[in-house]
């Protein structure tokens, strides 16, 4: 039985955004409404402004929930302090990230540890780790606004963003993702600048969702590929083994297997992220003392 999902997120206080979605699927049969999280725009800013942004989206996430036939099913984001605001949403159902919780005969957790197969994974954090090894039915995230799909994975991109330098807003979108019995068919609908695009580069690293005046995401700033390489090969070695540390040679040889063709360099280019990690400040893994690898102590993101 196939299960259509409405998939969404980062729309950072804006109203206008959730309205466009409105208008978009009034009428249209969907089973269940998913938002990965920053429905404020709080963050580096003040707890008070998210307040104020939850309280102007709710009615709009309401109506979301009435458009579809089990409703909303949501969690919070890093700019909404991840919930630790003075206000709490009392719409839909919080995917809690020490359970699971059953909507409308589906189960969904924001726990990467209690993935079974029959589980969609929301999470507002893109977890590199699990890039390669999605466990569950599906993985719904959002946080880097970069939207991307690779097998039953999904970043669902923005619904708006404005740059913090020039004010300038910019409308996203949002997807309508069908899942039946192994198929996952991921349709993405526009509300502003929003387009599928594949990297002829890049392109084994998964269909990618953004504005017409961005380039690829990898092209664009490689060490965001270093970083999902490093952390999805550390967590194949480690996932099934009782071990919390890698030789850097075992960690190159599984990353450059992830791939069918690697693009040009990227085994020396890799092995050359790996010896230098220290000089990522947002890597997500680090060397212990005795020179293997292991997750870093404040791993951004793995």
């Amino acid at each position: 039985m196939s299960q259509r999902f409405l998939v969404m997120g980062d729309n950072h206080g804006d109203t206008e955004s959730l309205r466009r979605v409105l208008n978009d699927v009034e009428d249209h049969r969907l089973d269940f409404a998913v938002h990965v999280g920053d429905f404020t725009r709080a963050w580096r800013r003040n707890r008070e402004l998210g307040v104020e942004h939850l309280r102007a989206v709710e009615p709009l996430l309401e109506r979301i929930d009435d458009e579809t036939r089990h409703g909303l099913a949501w969690v919070w984001g890093n700019q909404d302090y991840f919930g630790d605001l003075d206000y709490d949403l009392d719409v839909g159902t919080e995917i809690p990230d020490d359970d699971c919780v059953t909507v409308g005969g589906q189960r969904f957790t924001n726990a990467p540890a209690l993935v079974e197969e029959d589980v969609v994974l929301v999470t507002h954090m893109e977890t590199w780790s699990l890039v390669d090894h999605i466990d569950g039915k599906a993985h719904f995230c959002g946080n880097t606004h970069r939207g991307r799909q690779k097998g039953r994975r999904l970043n669902a991109a923005f619904l708006q963003v404005t740059d913090p330098e020039t004010d300038t807003t910019t409308y996203g979108g949002y997807f309508v993702v069908e899942i039946d019995d192994g198929s996952f068919e991921v349709e993405v609908r526009s509300i502003g600048d929003l387009e599928r695009t594949t990297c002829d580069r890049h392109g084994e690293r998964g269909v990618q969702f953004h504005p017409a005046s961005r380039e690829c995401m990898y092209c664009e700033d490689e060490q965001v590929l270093m970083r999902e390489m490093a952390a999805s090969a550390f967590y194949g070695l480690t996932k099934d083994a009782d071990v919390d540390a890698v030789s850097e040679v075992d960690l190159v040889a599984y990353a450059v297997d992830l791939w069918e063709t690697p693009p040009d360099g990227f085994r020396q280019d890799f092995r050359q992220y790996v010896a230098t990690l220290e000089d990522d400040r947002y890597a997500p893994l680090m060397h212990d003392d005795d020179g293997r690898v292991v997750v870093a102590d404040e791993s951004y993101a793995y």
